[in-house]
Order: C-alpha cells, then sequence, then structure tokens
C-alpha cells in the first residue's frame, strides 16, 4: 500500500482508502485519545462525558480498524495515540526492532506501524507533545 502524500494516518484519503469510516461517536473518543495521548476506557470516559463501559467498547473498535494502538501493563489496558505508541516503543526495543514485531507489540497493523515509523524517520511526525490535528 503507498503512502505517498499522507502526513498522518487521520489524513481522509488514508482512511477512505482503507474503507475506514468513523461515526460522531467513535470521532469524540479518537479525540480523546489524540488529546489525551495515554488513556484507559476510564480516562476517555471522564472526557467525554460518556459511560465508561461505552468507552470500552468504542476504544476496542478503534483498535481493530487499526487507528489507535493497544498495550497492556499489568492488569490496565492502555490505548495510545498510534505516533507516541510507535515512538515510545521504539525507545523500549530499540530503532533496529523489526516493524512486524513493533507492531505486534503494540496492536497496530504492521502497514501502518511502517508508515508511521516513515513519518519519524523523515521529521515528519509530530512530536509526541502535539496532538495530531495541531502538526
Amino acid at each position: 500500500m503507498s503512502n505517498i502524500g499522507y502526513d498522518s494516518i487521520y489524513d481522509i484519503r488514508f482512511l477512505i482508502k482503507r474503507g475506514i469510516v468513523l461515526t460522531p461517536p467513535l470521532l469524540k473518543t479518537l479525540e480523546a485519545v489524540i488529546t489525551l495521548k495515554k488513556v484507559t476506557a476510564e480516562d476517555v470516559s471522564k472526557y467525554t462525558g460518556r459511560a465508561r463501559t461505552i468507552e470500552s467498547r468504542y476504544l476496542s473498535r478503534l483498535n481493530k480498524i487499526g487507528i489507535i494502538a493497544k498495550v497492556k501493563e499489568g492488569r490496565r489496558v492502555y490505548y495510545i495515540e498510534p505516533v507516541q505508541a510507535v515512538q515510545e516503543a521504539l525507545r523500549k526495543y530499540g530503532e533496529n526492532i523489526i516493524v512486524e514485531q513493533l507492531a505486534h507489540q503494540i496492536s497496530l497493523p504492521a502497514d501502518i506501524v511502517k508508515f508511521i515509523v516513515e513519518l519519524i524517520r523523515a521529521g515528519k511526525a509530530p512530536s509526541s507533545t502535539q496532538s495530531v490535528g495541531n502538526a
């Protein structure tokens, strides 16, 4: 899959090419993850004002379609903005980790991880303190 010309995995052309359609409730949950960077369902629930069980379901859906990362730390499950997840994983596992292994560690599709790694190496990825919408 060629990602030439995309600056973000949230670029509408990128999403359409992958067949991803986001409903307003999913967009609100995604906004929370992009803003807060690393969250639990409880964190998103507080941000959106919706029930934790609903947010848990939306977070799981966003992870399954491949646009937010998921990492289990102890008993907690964290959902992470993908660029930050890749940056953290590269720091943790080293720059030479194989993309497929990195993708497995953060529960994201390998093609998306590869795209983000390419953005990072090209210096085009937003910093971990900057939201994607402000990139």
